[in-house]
């Protein structure tokens, strides 16, 4: 039987994914005025029209929505989102409610942050997660990693020879972590992401990352840990949150991008897949590489649509988690086991219990909006 109070979450859900049908009609109703209307753009708009309808996605529509951010230079996402933005009203957020220190100048950092944002693709907050949660989160993350990679873990920290380059914190187990929502909702960092993005936005793809100072071994090993220049696109328009769980200096494996990526880049650059330090350099934007440090607890925001990647540590492991903020649930299809108040109420399951009540709160902390994927 479901609770009322579950009743109320998925009405506003369902309601919540609706509202994209304005925007996806107005898209359908409006391409040519917004977008050279190729094949492969129609293509996109089709689907988003379907998922604004059933709230599903699917592989062939989220290859076009790849193909098509590349055939455009990113026009694509951007004009998809800027008329989304234009259908959803924005949120009034409270930041007497701040995890974050309380002599913070709130408004000014939202400016701050939405000015970087929009002009560079990153802000470095001066925002500190406390300590106390720092610690807490990261002996969490620990303990899970070890109960799936046993010995791997501490092999890692050490940077012994036969150590995994990255260790990967599984979404399942991380989306069940308090100080993971806590840290995400926090007003003064969703006000930023709204600004920035035009609308309220989704907590959606929890990911932490152990990575080694082992030494690589292969172009390969590289690629697969995200340690070669990239984009992401798995929604129409993102935000990632990242946090050092651990002190990172130059040694460590800072964030390294490429600023103001996300608007324009070299032609060659837009393709999807890996690019290596050498074709960054020939393409004559190496030179533009920011390298985000900083102690344990430190919070910043990527456009990670901008060039980036994760730098190998040289003498230091690295422990950081990270959360996208997105304007929809559009693009790579999730599996419905995400949907945890959905799930918590066909069974009886405490586990399952536990995580759906951790999203109750902080959809009645947040704003449903912010919960949705995990209605």
């Amino acid at each position: 039987m479901i609770e009322p109070i579950d009743k109320l979450l998925l009405e506003a859900r369902n309601y919540s994914v609706q509202l994209e049908r304005s925007a996806a009609q107005d898209l359908s109703n409006n391409l040519d005025q917004y977008l050279n209307p190729s094949w492969t753009v129609r293509k996109m708009v089709e689907g988003y029209k379907h998922y604004a309808e059933t709230g599903e996605n699917d592989e062939t529509t989220y290859a076009r929505f790849r193909e098509a951010f590349s055939e455009t230079k990113g026009q694509s996402n951007r004009v998809f989102s800027n008329v989304l933005g234009d259908h959803i009203g924005k949120t009034q957020y409270d930041f007497s409610q701040t995890i974050f220190a309380d002599d913070i100048d709130a408004e000014n950092t939202v400016k701050t942050g939405l000015y970087h944002l929009k002009h560079h693709g990153f802000y470095k907050t001066k925002l500190r997660v406390p300590e106390a949660t720092v610690n807490s989160l990261k002996n969490k993350i620990l303990k899970h990693m070890e109960a799936d990679n046993g010995d791997a873990v501490e092999k890692a920290i050490k940077g012994t020879d036969d150590a995994p380059l990255q260790i990967k914190g599984k979404h399942g187990w991380l989306t069940t972590f308090d100080e993971m929502y806590r840290i995400a909702g926090d007003p003064i960092l969703l006000a930023m992401v709204q600004e920035y993005m035009g609308l309220p936005p989704i907590f959606n793809t929890p990911v932490a990352f152990l990575n080694s100072a082992r030494k690589v071994k292969s172009a390969r090993e590289l690629s697969n840990t995200a340690q070669l220049y990239h984009h992401d696109l798995h929604r129409l328009q993102f935000v990632k949150l990242f946090i050092y769980l651990t002190d990172v200096d130059m040694d460590s494996g800072p964030h390294t991008l490429i600023p103001g990526t996300h608007r324009t880049r070299p032609d060659g650059l837009w393709a999807d897949g890996r690019h290596t330090d050498e074709a960054v350099d020939k393409a004559g934007i190496l030179d533009n590489e920011v390298n985000i440090t900083g102690p344990a607890g430190t919070v910043f925001l990527v456009d990670t649509s901008a060039l980036h990647k994760g730098a190998n540590p040289a003498s230091n492991h690295r422990l950081m988690a990270q959360i996208q903020y997105t304007n929809s649930l559009f693009g790579r299809p999730w599996p419905e086991t995400e949907r945890k108040v959905s799930v918590a109420a066909k069974s009886e399951n405490a586990a399952l219990n536990e995580a759906a009540n951790l999203v109750r709160e902080h959809a009645q902390r947040s704003g449903v909006r912010f919960m949705q994927n995990y209605i």
